[in-house]
């Protein structure tokens, strides 16, 4: 017997019953640093154990109950061969470990004793009564029903248990018993497994909440079963009042599945054997439902469990394991079975006349109305356990979005307060999980959840992001299905309020694909994007800008104006370089503005401009590589202009003209009637009018547009755009800048204001000054004296309209003011009547409400020079292109002079911040710079004023960062003239030498970095 292979010990399968796990405490797993391996001993035990033999006895029983796996599974592969290992122990000292030790330790609620001792008791049961025989070769004595017998002796509560030691001996039998099932020992011989199934039945009558795992120990037997032995069991299942029970159903369905050809019981599941047949039923033995039919017999049936468990009972498994496996096998018909069987056993929902006792039955569904939050959270679960197996399950999905289903998730997530808030919030999250893992599940989903018996506004009624999130996972192969998913709710809403459904709808319609393009990375050239142009942005102009007959009720004048900006916002993230024009010209093309309604003037300023545009496009497709960006920068703003005159933008009629101006001379180099005007200034005051707006994408499109025709640009475009900067940020400056009248009241004080400008030191620089001039700029800042007075007039207005208010109240009231003498005194205990007061309170509501209109002087002081600010700060932008791409171009130098003004007359430290990182920009791009790149010859004594003129702006400003951006400016000039001519030095010698010269005359300060380096620059040219 010594030779004979022993099988290895093995922990019980995980989908074994934990039998109500709620009742076991938790205890914290050991944190013992590892050891050395004990070698294994597997000397026989001895009978009457003493000494070393006792502790070593006592120290494997103690491993096997531990909780850690590895420790139980070590003590069992030793205690195996202890006992039966070799010639074996004697009978009487297994019987001693089966009785005291084994037996007796399941009703013991210790660890994890049961997990171990099964473990161990399986394998002794299967080498005792199963192939090897021992029972009938060397433990005569051991019997089957001896050694059962010792298993209900010991798990038997006798005298005066506590509650829980009486589970844990119901447990400690249950555990032996599954232990001679796991040891497949029970169906050579019939009255073997009559005696362990008697066993279970009783267990589960006795103790009802235990039932669940006493049916899964039987559902473990049927793989061991023949097809009569199968029978047998379902007949006597049967005559236990198990079959219409939660586990009836789940060995029904088992059996069936292992034997499709069995003769099953007429009752309760027909001779068909199928519970899925029989809807009504199955659904109340789900539940567990005590209600019955009178209109039937009744059939004998085991009591309730009477306790609740927060977990699914096993029969679902088995059920949804059946329907996933027919809709694998089959066609579409079975998903309609598994919708049938869905609304009735889960969701309670029918539109059907019902009696009183289908009443009851659908009352008690898991998702019904007046179902208990018990029965709902096993609902959710069953929710939560389709999505966490989407590849067994993916094909049922679509058909569990049932209308209680849906609208217990929408109460339950919406309000905080509720028992099942996170139970309904984590389907959710399980949901999203699930389709993060299998975007595909996406298509099968959202319809469920706008449309059918969900709703469009799911997220904002569920106060969550669920929609939002779903979307975020619409990739190339799903996106067009998506988007047609999300546009079919909107085109027929109907109802008594269809109107407002309409525009909900079909505004979020564009939120939704507005969200789902931003998340689109348009660099990535691997990605197919067709699907932008094919299909999301035709659905957002369709809505934008044409009639759609299947559009019902019609489209409001709202929706068109949000989906518009919606579609301009999709430009702005398309645009994320100049490839991108396409989407905004194709669109152009395409599309049918019905819903425009356009004079002749209108119409025929369109029709040119298409054809202009289908004309640009032509030669895009011509043109070489490096020679597009000016056609497509061209071509992009006609589409946008195209799309403003859509909108009825007033200005969009004269700004075709313009871009017709510039198509003809900087494209097709045509000379018109206007020969006189520059199309680069014409360009750059289009553009300088885009980015005066605060719009994202007239901001990108002229960055685009300026990055094209850069090359093209003159003195004087560049000029428009440096008197951007030279403005003051204030109200006054915008009205200004923008050719704006000022109000009555204010041309005094701007007048006043003009004076204090004229000598500020924006405007009083000599440019051809001399050096003896240095110091003519020594006067206080009355830049800042402008800004308090500014104020001031601003306070003075306010007090001003507070005495109109006041003087108004007093008339309307019929009094005066406190410090004013009235010449007549006021009746005040006068009465009025009802009439009189009602007029006196109109009268108040027209002062008030007129005060509210009244424009708030603060307020728009904010605001002006808020606008300023961004506008100087996206010339800036543009002037930062140009430095970094036409560093070599001789007109870049002259920015450098309104760069440093900036940096000086500028309160907002962000615009002079990036004045400066514009300055260092072009002299990085400058340094990379070769000779032979800038081509045009140095106009030095230009070269050599400007320089001066940066030398007399270092003596207006002392500041560090300043003094930087001179220096660097400085050296900018220098560095260009060196490098046309090595001659220049001089030159340039002696503009710094007459710096330094007036500094010590005139006492005048500069900081000491604008000659230090000057010598290192100098320094390092020397040894060049």
């Amino acid at each position: 017997m010594g030779s004979k292979r022993k099988r290895k010990a093995q922990e019980p399968p995980v989908e074994a019953p934990t039998a109500k796990r709620q009742h076991k405490t938790k205890t914290p797993k050991s944190t013992k640093p590892a050891s050395a391996p004990i070698p294994i001993d597997t000397s026989p035990f001895v009978d009457n154990p003493k000494g070393d033999d006792l502790k070593r006895e006592v120290r494997l029983y103690d491993k096997l109950g531990s909780e850690d796996s590895s420790e139980r599974l070590a003590a069992a592969s030793e205690i195996i061969p202890g006992l039966l290992g070799g010639e074996g122990v004697e009978e009487s000292t297994l019987q001693r470990h089966l009785e005291r030790r084994l037996f007796r330790g399941l009703a013991s609620g210790r660890k994890g004793a049961r997990l171990g001792i099964s473990v161990v008791l399986t394998e002794i049961l299967g080498q005792l009564y199963g192939a090897k025989g021992l029972s009938t070769e060397k433990y005569i004595g051991l019997t089957f029903d001896k050694v059962l017998g010792f298993l209900v002796a010991k798990t038997k509560p006798d005298g005066d248990l506590s509650g829980q030691e009486e589970k844990d001996h119901a447990l400690g039998l249950l555990f032996g018993l599954q232990s001679f099932v796991r040891a497949k020992i029970l169906f050579e011989a019939e009255d073997q497994w009559d005696a362990i199934l008697d066993k279970l039945f009783q267990l589960s009558d006795k103790k009802p909440w235990i039932r669940e795992e006493c049916g899964w120990v039987i559902v473990e037997a049927l793989a061991q079963m023949n097809e009569s032995q199968a029978e047998h069991t379902l007949e006597k299942l049967c005559a236990a009042g198990l079959a219409l029970s939660p586990e009836g159903v789940g060995v029904w369905l088992t059996a069936r599945r292992r034997f499709p050809d069995m003769k099953f019981p007429p009752k309760p599941w027909g001779r068909s054997g199928n519970p899925l047949q029989h809807l009504k039923s199955l659904a109340k033995a789900l539940k567990e439902s005590s209600s019955s039919d009178s209109s039937h017999e009744p059939a004998p049936q085991a009591k309730q469990t009477g306790n609740w468990n927060p977990q699914l009972h096993f029969v679902w498994n088995i059920v949804l394991g059946q329907y996933a496996q027919e809709s694998e096998s089959s066609e579409s018909g079975n998903l309609a079975d598994f919708e049938n069987f869905w609304k009735v056993a889960v969701d309670g929902k029918s539109h059907q006349k019902r009696s009183k006792y289908l009443e009851l039955i659908f009352s008690e569904n898991l998702f019904a109305a007046t179902a208990s939050r018990e029965r709902k959270f096993w609902g959710f679960l069953l929710f939560q356990k389709l999505f966490q197996d989407t590849k067994s399950y993916g094909k049922l999905l679509q058909n569990i979005f049932s209308h209680n289903l849906v609208r217990c998730i929408i109460n339950h997530v919406s309000e905080k307060d509720r028992f099942l808030n996170r139970s309904a919030d984590k389907s959710l999250k399980v949901m999203i999980q699930a389709v993060e893992e299998e975007p595909e599940l996406l298509v099968k989903l959202l319809p469920h959840l706008i449309g059918g018996n969900g709703t469009y506004n799911f997220d904002r009624m569920t106060k969550t992001k669920t929609i939002e999130k779903l979307l975020s996972y619409v990739n190339d192969k799903n996106a067009k299905s998506v988007i047609k998913i999300l546009v079919e709710p909107t085109l027929r809403i109907e109802g008594n309020d269809d109107t407002k459904e309409a525009e909900m709808r079909r505004q979020m319609l564009g939120d939704h694909i507005l969200n789902i393009i931003r998340r689109v990375d348009i660099q990535d050239e691997s990605r197919n994007i067709s699907w932008i142009s094919k299909i999301a942005l035709p659905t957002v102009a369709n809505i934008a800008y044409c009639e759609e007959a299947k559009f019902k009720p019609p489209v409001s004048a709202k929706t068109r104006t949000l989906c518009r900006n919606r579609l301009m916002s999709i430009f702005t993230h398309l645009l994320s370089d100049i490839n991108g024009f396409s989407f905004a010209c194709d669109l152009v093309k395409t599309i049918n503005p019905d819903a425009v309604p356009m004079d002749a003037k209108v119409a025929e300023a369109k029709d040119r401009a298409i054809s202009i545009l289908e004309k640009l496009l032509k030669k895009v497709k011509k043109a070489e590589v490096g020679d597009k960006a000016p056609l497509q920068a061209l071509a992009l703003l006609y589409s946008l202009v195209i799309f403003q005159l859509y909108d009825g933008e007033s200005e969009a009629i004269s700004i075709l003209d313009e871009l017709k101006m510039c198509y003809d001379k900087l494209i097709r180099h045509k000379e018109s009637d206007d020969s006189d005007i520059d199309a680069s200034e014409v360009l750059v005051e289009l553009l300088l009018s885009f980015i005066s707006k605060p719009s994202a994408l007239l901001r990108k499109v002229s960055q685009h547009v300026f990055g094209a025709f850069m090359s093209e640009l003159t003195a004087e475009g560049l000029k428009l755009m440096t008197n951007v900067l030279e403005s003051n940020e204030s109200l006054r400056g915008q009205q200004e800048l923008f050719d704006q009248e000022p109000e009555d009241g204010e041309q005094q004080e701007e007048d006043d204001d003009d004076d204090d400008e004229l000598d500020s030191d924006v405007e009083v620089i000599d440019m051809n000054g001399e050096e003896g001039h240095l110091n003519d700029h020594l006067h206080d800042d009355d830049e800042e004296e402008s800004e308090e007075e500014e104020e001031d007039s601003s306070e003075d207005g306010e007090d001003e309209e507070a005495k109109k208010l006041d003087d108004a109240l007093a008339k309307a009231l019929g009094t005066h003011r406190l410090d004013e003498d009235a010449d007549e005194e006021s009746d005040s205990d006068a009465d009025m009547t009802d009439s009189e007061m009602m007029a006196l309170d109109s009268k108040l509501v027209e002062i008030f409400s007129q005060r509210k209109k009244a424009p708030n002087k603060k307020q728009e002081q904010k605001d002006a020079k808020e606008t300023i600010v961004n506008f100087k700060s996206r010339v800036l932008d543009l002037l930062d292109i140009y430095v970094k791409k036409q560093a070599a171009n001789p007109l870049a130098f002259g920015l450098l002079l309104p760069l440093i003004q900036l940096i000086r007359i500028t309160k907002t430290k962000q615009l002079a911040d990036k004045a400066y990182n514009t300055i260092q920009v072009f002299a990085k791009a400058a340094k990379n710079t070769k000779k032979s790149e800038s081509g045009v010859e140095v106009d030095v004594p230009e070269q050599i004023e400007l320089m001066k003129a940066i030398h007399l702006e270092a003596t207006k400003d002392q500041s560090h960062m300043f003094a930087r951006a001179v220096s660097t400016s400085s050296l900018l000039i220098a560095s260009n003239l060196y490098r046309a001519n090595e001659d220049n030095e001089d030159e340039i010698s002696k503009v710094y030498t007459a710096t330094m010269r007036e500094c010590t005359k005139s006492k005048v300060k500069v900081q000491p970095v604008l000659i230090h380096d000057w010598v290192n620059w100098w320094q390092s040219h020397l040894n060049s």
